[in-house]
């Protein structure tokens, strides 16, 4: 790799980071206030995590209807109520979407099982929330990653004042780094090739 291809990553690696730090979440607030059918949740869950979409099949979409119908019939969501789904639904449909990205279903379930026994759930995803848009720069290595204000983010992410805390900002961390690796090889058209059998 030449001086200018290194310079170009850089770049896309400069962007990316940034693009990931300028997407943010819906507050609980900013839910509709209604309860909403299937095709709604989908419509409201795509947006809100568009910067993961990656579109193509439907096998390879982040939420279908038959996902959510799913998270149902296993109880990892609750039931809707009479095919209509409020804002519970919603948090519990972010969080799942963000961590599945990098931890299994089953470990998901425990993190959220585990943070509700102290707190509810508007207040567990509106915390999710601010966690995910302050630990989302410290992937970012660059010349300021431990200058100034995040230097004391980073300090508070590390002395987090319980264990789930520390387990969930862990998750959300995991979830940006996949993120950035996987643009930067996208961004190198790296494919894996066949390499001959040394004989």
């Amino acid at each position: 790799m030449n001086f200018d291809d290194e310079l170009l990553l850089e770049q896309r690696y400069t962007l990316i980071c940034e693009k990931l730090a300028a997407h943010k979440l819906p507050r609980w607030e900013s839910f509709p206030d209604i309860e909403l059918y299937m095709d709604q949740v989908v419509a409201v869950m795509e947006k809100a995590l568009e910067l993961y979409n990656k579109g193509g099949s439907e096998e390879s979409k982040l939420i279908t209807p038959s996902i959510i119908n799913n998270y149902v019939k296993l109880k990892i969501i609750p039931a809707p109520h009479k095919k209509r789904y409020n804002r519970e639904h919603l948090a519990y449909l972010v969080m799942i979407c963000i961590l599945k990205q990098t931890l299994a279903i089953s470990s998901i379930v425990k993190i959220i099982e585990t943070n509700l026994e102290t707190k509810s759930i508007k207040e567990l995803y509106n915390e999710f929330c601010s966690i995910y848009e302050n630990v989302i720069p410290f992937v970012n290595m660059g010349e300021n990653f431990i200058e100034g204000d995040t230097q004391s983010e980073f300090d508070a992410l590390e002395k987090s004042d319980d264990m789930n805390g520390f387990i969930l900002k862990s998750a959300i961390l995991s979830t940006a780094g996949k993120f950035i690796c996987e643009e930067m090889l996208l961004a190198m058209n790296t494919e894996p090739k066949e390499e001959k059998e040394v004989k």
